[in-house]
Parts: C-alpha cells; sequence; structure tokens
C-alpha cells in the first residue's frame, strides 16, 4: 500500500475517532454511573468494516481511551478490550466474506459484539471499576444491549450501503471495485 493511502487512511479514523467521542460524549443518556444509551459506537464499526480488523481496533482503542482521559476517569482495560472488539468482529467479518453484505452479517457481528463485549468485558470492567453487582449489571445493561444492537445494525448497514462506502473506497485511492459493487456485478 502507498504511503498516501496509508495517510489517508489515518485521516479517515481519525475522523471516524473524533465522531465516536462526540457521540459518546455529546449524544447520550446516562442512566446511571454503568449505563449508557449512545450510538457512538457506529463509527468504529464503519472503521472496522472498511478498513479491516487492525484500523477499526485502534480507532475503538483510542476512542475510549482519549473519551475515558476527556472525561477525567482512568482507561479500565476490561472496557478497552471491549471497545478494540467493536472494530475488530467487523473487520474480520469483511475478510472472510464471500458474498454481499446483507443486514443479518451486520445483526450477527454486533450480537456476538455485544455478548462478548459489552455483556462480558464491559461488565467485568464494571464490576470491579464500581463493585457494582451482576444481577443489576446484567439487569440493565441485557436491555441496553438488546436495544442498541438493533439500531446500531440498522445505522451501519445502511451507512455501509449508502454511496459513502465508495466515496471512502475511491479516496483511499483503492483502484478496485469495492467488494460490494463486485459481488452486485456479479450477480
Amino acid at each position: 500500500m502507498k504511503k498516501e493511502n496509508k495517510v489517508k487512511i489515518m485521516v479517515f479514523a481519525g475522523a471516524l475517532i473524533a465522531m465516536n467521542i462526540v457521540l459518546a460524549r455529546l449524544l447520550v443518556i446516562n442512566i446511571g454511573p454503568t449505563l449508557r444509551i449512545t450510538v457512538s459506537q457506529t463509527p468504529v464499526y464503519l472503521a472496522g468494516f472498511w478498513f479491516g480488523p487492525v484500523v477499526g481496533g485502534i480507532c475503538g482503542f483510542l476512542g475510549d481511551l482519549i473519551g475515558s482521559l476527556l472525561q477525567g476517569y482512568a482507561p479500565n482495560p476490561f472496557i478497552s478490550v471491549s471497545a478494540i472488539l467493536t472494530g475488530v468482529l467487523p473487520g474480520l467479518m469483511m475478510h472472510f466474506m464471500k458474498k454481499r453484505m446483507e443486514i443479518w452479517h451486520v445483526l450477527g457481528v454486533l450480537v456476538v459484539n455485544g455478548l462478548i463485549g459489552s455483556l462480558g468485558f464491559t461488565c467485568i470492567g464494571l464490576h470491579l471499576y464500581y463493585g457494582t453487582p451482576w444481577a443489576v449489571l446484567y439487569a440493565g445493561r441485557v436491555i441496553q444491549t438488546v436495544l442498541l444492537t438493533a439500531v446500531n445494525t440498522v445505522l451501519v448497514f445502511f451507512l455501509y450501503r449508502s454511496p459513502l462506502t465508495a466515496l471512502v473506497k475511491k479516496s483511499i485511492g483503492s483502484n478496485a471495485k469495492t467488494r460490494e459493487t463486485h459481488l452486485a456485478d456479479k450477480g
């Protein structure tokens, strides 16, 4: 990959990290110290789908790290792992994908991320940090995870299938057709 393409990917990644931080801090409904309703993960999912698991994971980690520091608290390593997975899992799916992406593909990735990330690593991190009992954590987070999985699935799917993806691919100098366009031409 050319150096110019790497710089463009870093610029896009920086914009997606900034979007993640803004969405997580400004467009959020806080319900107590351990529950938040926000679509801040959408840019990180898109980073994974567009640029792969490494860039997606870096976007998730840096969004979590910078966001934590801006709010004045130390990053929680378990929550950071969850944030990293938010970018890595979509990137892995795209790596192994042989068909045109459908909404159920996105739903599958987001469900796995919700189970491992939100209900797994994030709950462990919140339990250790706040000492909140497991039953209380899971009661709220299951509802939150289901709600956000549904909302993010729709957002990510339609943003990915929009002309935005072709614009991103064209901007980074990808001369080859996107996987979506190539598969659409075949079938």
